[in-house]
């Protein structure tokens, strides 16, 4: 959200004057820039006043943006005093710039047509528009040529008594105005969700036979990460992947009762195999409702290391699979995800190649991306782009593709399709 409209402006400004000395047209032309204009916001009256080549883009309309608008309403608003609920709803605008150059040189029409070339060009290749990574208020735009008919924008011209010049149309969407604050006040909030923690207890379930049978529902995982901006976000999630060094909950109901549930079972996805991973779990913590389990902080065999990273299924009982009197639950799948260490970050920067270490990084099976562009692998050192997986599995070395001088990314990692808790951020 915003407060003031030339801050967007500005910003599409500085993206054209950024990029102007690395525009492909200048090594066409000669290796390095012919000109310079002079970057603004002006109207076509107003640049036409100054000396030199110019290129502007102007700030000519506002629309509303109704859909954007209509998305903010809440209801409760209408017990709010004083004023009426409009004013604490964000204002959604469509902004409408006219992008134009000019010259009073002898060769002015070959700036014109230059500057435009670079500037199409440079709009082209960042259709979204962030703001300063820096900047206390972080927003995100989207950047489109609008078609306007050749009257139209005939008659834009005429209206500001300036000769027709070759310029286009740009829509950015969607810019929220802040609303005024919501006051403290008179009527509160109605309450539309709670939360409720509390240790969870066996279901009554009927029994089977001669005891209960003990069933597993599922998983649970809390913890937390620190984001780019170095604050810390927790979370807690059901049926996520488990990670090596870290505690989980298995739960379910007639847990940890011996001689019937009292050892945990790690299957293969196709439920083939079976490894007791019983040592996995701490008894002193769990209940008739959960086992608490921790996977090793190594990856390698089960059950003195976490296993490879991928699809299992896991489940509890007791005895020698086969034998008489042996008892399994039903089994659940999990899936196992490689553990990033998050000590050099959260967030990497100055020079490439960057190395990450942790747990699991299978060669051949691991993918690594930097926001959404996957890496390319190689086992030499990497350049822009690549990534090299060491063959140890505890550690990788990758540098990020070219992109947005400034802009902040995360690092992502994939081993057998299962993507890992966010932990690392790049600044490319």
């Amino acid at each position: 959200m915003t407060l003031d409209l030339s801050e967007v402006t500005d910003s599409l400004i500085q993206l054209v004057k950024g990029q102007w000395g690395s525009a492909p047209i200048w090594t066409e032309l000669g290796g390095g820039p012919t000109f310079y204009p002079n970057f603004s916001g002006l109207a076509p009256d107003a640049a036409r006043q100054q000396a030199g080549p110019q290129l502007s883009l102007y700030l000519y309309h506002v629309e509303s943006d109704h859909a954007q608008q209509s998305l903010s309403w809440q209801p409760w608003m209408l017990d709010v005093s004083p004023g009426e609920p409009v004013r604490f709803q964000p204002l959604a605008l469509d902004l409408f710039y006219l992008l134009f150059a000019y010259s009073d040189t002898d060769t002015g029409w070959t700036q014109e047509q230059e500057a435009m070339s670079v500037a199409l060009r440079i709009f082209s290749a960042n259709p979204i528009v962030r703001s300063d990574p820096a900047a206390s208020v972080q927003w995100e735009l989207t950047l489109t040529m609008e078609h306007r008919s050749y009257d139209e924008l005939s008659r834009l011209w005429q209206a500001t008594t300036a000769p027709l010049r070759m310029s286009v149309v740009y829509r950015v969407a969607v810019v929220f105005i802040d609303p005024d604050p919501m006051p403290r006040s008179v009527t509160s909030p109605k309450t539309t969700t709670f939360s409720l923690t509390a240790d969870p207890v066996p279901l009554p379930l009927p029994p089977t036979g001669p005891t209960e049978y003990p069933v597993v529902f599922g998983t649970s995982r809390q913890g937390s990460y620190t984001g780019p901006d170095g604050v810390a976000v927790p979370f807690s999630l059901s049926n996520t992947a488990l990670v090596p060094g870290q505690t989980a909950w298995l739960l379910g109901s007639y847990l940890g009762v011996s001689g019937v549930s009292d050892r945990v079972y790690l299957q293969s996805a196709d439920g083939s195999s079976e490894t007791d991973v019983t040592a996995w779990a701490a008894p002193a913590e769990s209940s008739q409702a959960k086992f608490v389990i921790t996977l090793p902080a190594t990856a390698g065999t089960a059950p003195a290391d976490a296993p490879a990273p991928g699809v299992y299924q896991m489940r509890v009982g007791s005895g020698v699979l086969g034998s008489s009197g042996a008892v399994r639950s039903g089994s659940i799948p999990i899936s196992v995800a490689a553990h990033v260490d998050p000590a050099p970050g959260p967030v990497l920067s100055g020079s490439a190649p960057f190395t990450v270490t942790g747990a699991g990084f299978l060669p051949g099976a691991t993918e690594v991306l930097v926001g959404t562009i996957a890496l390319t692998g190689v086992s030499a050192a990497p350049a822009g782009g690549q990534v090299s997986i060491d063959a140890s599995g505890a550690s990788f070395s990758f540098a990020p593709p070219a992109g947005p001088s400034g802009q902040v990314l995360p690092v992502r990692v994939r081993v057998n399709g299962i993507e890992s808790d966010p932990a690392l951020w790049v600044t490319l």
